[in-house]
């Protein structure tokens, strides 16, 4: 069947956006205070516009990122529809109620009539009052495409006002421009995107603020809805990674960002909103069990949560009934629960208002399309939970802070599975439902589970997160050659308190010997020469100022602390262990044990004996002096370069897979995966390391296996051979464009 025209379906748009909203709906702005026609009130109103329309996509994309993931399983209710989509089968745009290129570009349509009649030069007591708007839908526009590229692999470039379905830029786009992973970035900075990162960072003139939004149920101010320039930048540089310089911009901007944030907001990441694993003794038998503490509370909205917990970045709402925008429930109903949208009136003598709304939520096994695949409960179940113990006290009963010993909780597992995973009680018995669109707030395990009716329905879909962008700066940072810095931000977090320092006082013979001087319970697995490689590449990854100190590593908020006494997650085991892992997925293994890589990982970094103990002496060298004169102060340098290891790009391979774990431990279920596979699965195929296509093949591998109970890289020939096969061709687990 002939598919309708990507332009004809929004072409209806050329009224600037303003039949998107209605005199209810949560995103019609007070405009008031404009009155100056498209370059006050009416583009403040576009600019509302445009975020409704966001709004509307971000639910289906949301639901493509999960369901086209390792973290899914299917149960015997799915339907026609979600199993297609699930199982990477080919589907006809607009066929199914899920898949929709049209919504994507209604927003860019819609950004581009704004950017088309925006005038950037207009200014109201002299100050060019429209760029900080202008900069915004810059941003919106390109995170927009980026959904686009990353969901179906290339699509039409169109950069200008679209009004008529005539143009035939569907299968010829203007310039002959198709935007892709390699190609969107270098388009958007030729369409003003650079521009607008001038306007929002150089000359200051920052983000929208236009109030507070009220969808009925809870309120959150718009400053909430904004895309920061440095993150969408920094997304763009890492999705298209074509050197080692996109990726230094990418972890640069990344870092700019956090910096900022921690240092002028305080807003970072911390153990403070962490799960755990909790200890009891029955009969003198010690037993541990996980709870989700406080981990999923900060981008859960109930209480007020999404607007003063520090960890939500950029989120859109649900409204609580229609009366006040979009209802967005489709991704709870998938999950498995029943939702209604209910609202509240009052009346005058001129009209009937509707004054607030709810959305219900009842979960319902018979509903449930989608549960957690049993790849995922095994990657959680295969982390080792780390208590930190003192094992003496003095006759006062104080603890002896140097007697630590690390307790493990080897049964207990990652126990931020227990914040996504909520076990209910129903007549089939307790069943475990994901959690992320209707919220519990009380800690269950498979014995307990709650009833069906103890869930509060999540009206809010985060699109970043603070502890998304640090696994991202991760990412950047080890694709930029930096694997150990990476695992840094995994383990420990990058600090004053965790960093090491180099000295540079050991001086012999005119040369100096750089030395590191490393911190209790820091990152001395970093070594001297990847710490000197890195400021000499990365001369702003300086973490020493104290508004840092308070950072965490993302492993620590599901598996316990981190300890310079802990032996089990160091670098040289856990990398080491996953080197050898990968040259097994890859049939490559050439008689290497995994003892003998972790052996050369841990020797990396060893010091000579000779070195231990630096000299700052420095001997008379000419003849005719006596100790005791002064010495010509000498012009040193590093006596050696740092030493790139050899096998550096097998290092980096091995450690992105486990930031990708990483990643699934810390944002399941949050409308990333598919799109962190993704682009991960492009820098392994590009990358110096592994055979041909070896991302596409580690892509379909991690998807075939995901509804086998393995742990990560157990029993690695066990697979879904024909799905493997399927994604095995990289264009297969991209959508399909519409055909004309």
């Amino acid at each position: 069947m002939k598919k309708k025209s990507i332009i004809g379906l929004f072409a209806g748009l050329l009224s600037l956006g303003m039949a998107t909203t209605s005199c209810e709906d949560m995103l019609t702005p007070d405009v008031d205070r404009y009155a100056e026609g498209f370059t006050g009130r009416d583009t403040v109103s576009f600019y509302f516009g445009i975020l409704s329309n966001v709004q509307d996509m971000v639910e289906n994309n949301t639901l493509l990122a999960d369901m086209r993931s390792d973290l899914v399983k299917t149960t015997e209710y799915v339907s026609d529809t979600v199993s297609a989509i699930v199982n990477f089968e080919p589907v006809a745009d607009a066929d199914n109620g899920l898949v929709s290129r049209a919504a994507y570009y209604k927003v860019i349509n819609q950004c581009n009539y704004y950017l088309a009649a925006v005038d950037t030069m207009a200014q109201k007591n002299s100050i060019y009052y429209m760029r900080t708007e202008f900069a915004q839908v810059q941003f919106i526009r390109a995170w927009a495409y980026m959904q686009l590229v990353q969901n179906y692999g290339t699509v039409p470039y169109i950069n200008k006002p679209v009004a008529n379905a005539g143009t035939g830029w569907e299968t010829n786009p203007e310039g002959g421009k198709w935007a892709t992973a390699e190609t969107l970035l270098g388009y958007l900075m030729e369409d003003g995107l650079d521009r607008a990162y001038n306007y929002q960072y150089a000359q200051g003139y920052g983000t929208p603020s236009y109030g507070t939004l009220n969808n009925g149920a809870i309120t959150m101010p718009a400053q909430m809805m904004v895309f920061p320039g440095r993150l969408v930048m920094a997304d763009l540089y890492l999705l298209r990674g074509a050197s080692k310089a996109d990726y230094q911009n990418a972890a640069f901007l990344y870092y700019q960002y956090l910096e900022e944030e921690s240092r002028v907001n305080a807003r970072r990441m911390t153990a403070g909103n962490r799960a755990s694993a909790h200890r009891i003794q029955i009969n003198n038998e010690e037993s541990f069990f996980a709870q989700k503490g406080n981990w999923a509370e900060p981008f859960n909205d109930n209480s007020a949560n999404i607007t003063g917990n520090g960890q939500v970045i950029t989120a859109m709402l649900s409204s609580a009934s229609s009366n006040f925008g979009s209802v967005l429930m489709r991704p709870a109903q998938i999950y498995g629960f029943d939702a209604k949208s209910t609202s509240n009136t009052s009346t005058s003598e001129d009209a009937t208002v509707s004054t607030t709304g709810k959305v219900s939520v009842t979960a319902n096994y018979r509903n449930r399309q989608l549960t957690l695949s049993p790849a995922y409960e095994s990657l959680s179940k295969a982390q080792v939970y780390r208590f930190c113990v003192n094992t003496e006290k003095n006759e006062n009963h104080e603890t002896n802070e140097d007697i630590n010993q690390i307790k493990y909780a080897e049964d207990c597992g990652d126990c931020r599975i227990e914040g996504i995973r909520n076990y209910v009680q129903t007549t089939e018995g307790i069943i475990p439902f994901i959690g992320t669109r209707a919220f519990n707030g009380n800690n269950t395990t498979e014995n307990n589970g709650v009833g069906t009716g103890s869930f509060k329905f999540n009206y809010s879909f985060p699109i970043y997160r603070v502890n998304q962008v640090y696994l991202r700066f991760a990412e950047a940072l080890n694709r930029a050659g930096y694997p150990r810095h990476a695992f840094g931000v995994l383990r420990d977090g990058l600090t004053s308190k965790t960093m090491p320092t180099i000295a540079n006082d050991s001086v012999r013979d005119g040369h100096v010997f750089p030395y590191l001087v490393n911190q209790p319970d820091g990152c001395d697995y970093i070594g001297i020469d990847e710490m000197r490689r890195a400021k000499s590449d990365l001369p702003w990854l300086d973490f020493e100022e104290s508004h840092w100190d308070a950072v965490c590593g993302v492993h620590e908020l599901g598996s316990g602390y981190s300890s310079e006494i802990d032996t089990v997650y160091t670098y040289a085991k856990i990398v080491g262990q996953r080197m050898y892992d990968e040259r097994v997925r890859m049939d490559i293994v050439e008689g290497v044990t995994a003892d003998e890589l972790i052996a050369a990982l841990d020797a990396e970094i060893a010091v000579p004996e000779d070195e231990e103990q630096p000299s700052t002496d420095v001997e008379a060298q000419d003849e005719g002096t006596t100790p005791s004169e002064p010495q010509p102060e000498p012009d040193p340098e590093p006596a050696l370069d740092p030493v790139t290891p050899e096998n550096l790009q097998e290092q980096i391979n091995a450690v992105e897979t486990l930031i990708a774990d990483e990643m699934a431990l810390e944002m399941a279920f949050q409308g990333s995966r598919f799109f962190d596979l993704d682009r991960i699965a492009n820098h392994k195929d590009r990358a110096e390391f592994g055979p041909a296509n070896n991302g596409t093949s580690w892509f379909a591998w991690l998807i075939a296996r995901r509804n086998l109970g393995l742990k990560p890289y157990e029993d690695p020939t066990q697979k879904d051979n024909g799905l493997y096969q399927r994604l095995s061709v990289k264009e297969n687990r991209y959508l399909q464009n519409p055909a004309y």
